[in-house]
């Protein structure tokens, strides 16, 4: 899948809230109109995907946490990425590896916060501090200068008083799939924050049809990465759970960016830092 010029210029959203950008090239779509000026205290608008885009970020944590759960996993994807990546058959060593982990996570999970493993209020795990942008695919805009003599800088403009929304460097995927990169097609992007020993996090989705969104996953990430990823993930959760949070939301937000970073083929060894997921500092939820 190659990464397409995408224009992105729809709200910067926490899981219930969205404040919209501006943007002053007349091609790109919103899903709300642009705004001249930064909304005042309370003038903010719901963002109307965000609940079902944090209800796959719920999905996909509780199919890793799930005895035989891979396969559950693999169906949060992309459509290019669940047909590349499903092709891949655990062998019964790595299913039994692998569930031997979860189910030392569920066991102990159990024993520390008296019920299993269950997301059952999203919007208090993913809470406040993340971030989603959400947009569709636009037409590509030629760049300054590209043709002679053309000096028109065509890049949407941010309002300087409103947060920088566009894509973090490790984003560059905001689509994929096979037809699913058609212009109008909704997009959007989750940033996790640095939390618990972990750096911050960058989720690019796309919605398909009927309405569900799913997770654009890296190219380079197949079936046995994939594999390799949580199992590296999980052993590291596991590792740390006379750590983990006392409040339970707390844990789960630790456990979905462990996750993430699997299926988004990010690494971060918490062990070596010395870092602990209880007792962090509060997620950075400036934006910068």
């Amino acid at each position: 899948m190659k990464a397409r010029h995408l224009l992105l210029c729809a709200g910067m959203t926490v899981c219930a809230l969205a404040v919209p950008v501006r943007a002053q090239d007349s091609t790109v779509k919103t899903d709300n109109p642009p705004r001249d000026i930064a909304p005042a205290n309370g003038d903010r608008a719901q963002a109307p995907e965000a609940k079902h885009i944090c209800g796959t970020l719920k999905d996909a944590t509780e199919a890793a946490i799930k005895t035989d759960g891979f396969d559950n996993l693999v169906k949060r994807f992309v459509d290019a990425d669940r047909d590349r990546i499903k092709k891949y058959d655990l062998s019964k060593q790595d299913k039994d590896r692998l569930n031997d982990r979860i189910k030392s996570i569920q066991t102990a999970w159990k024993a520390k916060y008296n019920h299993d493993f269950d997301i059952d209020q999203p919007k208090l795990v993913f809470d406040d501090s993340f971030r989603i942008v959400q947009g569709v695919v636009g037409e590509p805009q030629p760049a300054a200068g590209h043709m002679p003599g053309d000096t028109t800088d065509n890049t949407p403009k941010i309002d300087p008083g409103l947060p920088d929304t566009t894509p973090g460097p490790q984003a560059d995927k905001v689509a994929g799939g096979d037809v699913n990169r058609e212009q109008g097609r909704k997009v959007a992007k989750v940033t996790f924050p640095a939390s618990h020993g972990l750096p911050v996090l960058y989720v690019p989705l796309i919605r398909e049809f009927p309405d569900s969104w799913k997770i654009d996953v890296p190219d380079q990430v197949d079936g046995q990465k994939l594999y390799t990823n949580l199992i590296d993930q999980l052993t590291m959760i596991d590792n740390m759970k006379d750590q983990w949070p006392t409040d339970v939301n707390d844990a789960y937000r630790a456990v979905s960016h462990h996750v993430l970073m699997a299926v988004m083929d990010q690494t971060a060894d918490t062990t070596k830092t010395g870092d602990k997921m209880d007792n962090m500092p509060p997620a950075d939820n400036t934006g910068k």
